[in-house]
């Protein structure tokens, strides 16, 4: 059973910095491989069930992005182009060809801009839960702005931990809930930096523009969200869907966040449907 203890992780050296990742599956199998991209103050933990079922096929490829779980965190600012530049680069020193791009929250940005960014490297890519077309004016709400100073102030742990609690969700077993929290959500947002959690989020929430990579992003795109929505995600989705009229929209029923982990069978149940069928749409 593939599991957080025993995946090991492999570092690969870009300009000094190690990147790691994380990898499972037959190298030679005959479908199209996995990449696996982690969200803000996240590893490829919350991809363990993901990881274990689709590895039994297919290659997957897990990575920890600059600043995040097992990879080097140096003093710099934190992109979203910057972490699609290394993804791009650790896709060509692994061979990787033509994976399915998966991305939970912010990786789901991340996915998106190296699809768009890097057009011939990926065959398709799927958003779990991410916000990606948030209107300029989400810069100036009080929420945001609350978030930013304590990421950035000195209860960062606490204001991390108490984000990661609030947009996780379990309805049916509060002891679940906070399993699913304290194995899967804390080890790594308590592992990453203060420096890069906060320029990672605040480079996103006040700089990022999305509307150039969804524009060039050409190929199969999926999107899946959790019941309890992060912003207004069917403003959000919709204007994705008119840069993108490829995309295709579901929702996993009675999970948060973490759906990945709270509700692995519904996630993984549409994965392999659009492997098997979402893919085929650009060819009809």
């Amino acid at each position: 059973m593939i599991s957080y203890d025993t995946l090991k992780p492999v570092l690969l050296s870009r300009d000094g910095v190690r990147l790691a990742h994380f990898e499972a599956g037959p190298a030679a199998a005959q479908f199209p491989p996995l990449l696996l991209i982690n969200g803000w103050t996240g590893d490829h933990v919350i991809f363990t069930p993901q990881i274990a079922h689709f590895a039994a096929s297919r290659r997957v490829v897990a990575v920890n992005l600059r600043g995040h779980g097992a990879s080097d965190a140096p003093e710099q600012d934190y992109t979203i182009r910057g972490f699609a530049d290394d993804i791009a680069w650790q896709c060509g020193q692994l061979q990787l060809h033509k994976p399915l791009v998966i991305g939970h929250s912010l990786g789901g940005a991340i996915a998106l801009e190296l699809c768009g960014r890097y057009p011939d490297l990926a065959s398709s890519v799927v958003m779990i839960d991410s916000i990606i077309m948030s209107p300029p004016s989400l810069r100036e709400a009080p929420e945001l702005r609350a978030l930013l100073e304590g990421i950035g102030g000195p209860n960062y742990l606490t204001v991390s931990r108490a984000n990661a609690w609030e947009i996780g969700c379990d309805y049916d077993d509060p002891a679940r809930r906070k399993m699913i929290y304290e194995t899967y959500i804390l080890p790594p947002c308590e592992k990453t930096p203060q420096h890069v959690a906060y320029s990672a989020i605040k480079n996103f929430a006040m700089n990022y523009d999305p509307v150039p990579a969804a524009e060039a992003c050409k190929i199969p795109m999926a999107y899946i969200s959790a019941d309890v929505p992060l912003v207004n995600m069917a403003r959000d989705l919709d204007r994705l869907q008119r840069i993108c009229p490829q995309l295709i929209i579901a929702k996993t029923m009675l999970a948060g966040h973490f759906n990945t982990i709270e509700v692995a069978d519904q996630v993984n149940a549409m994965l392999d449907r659009f492997l098997a069928v979402g893919l085929r749409r650009r060819e009809a």
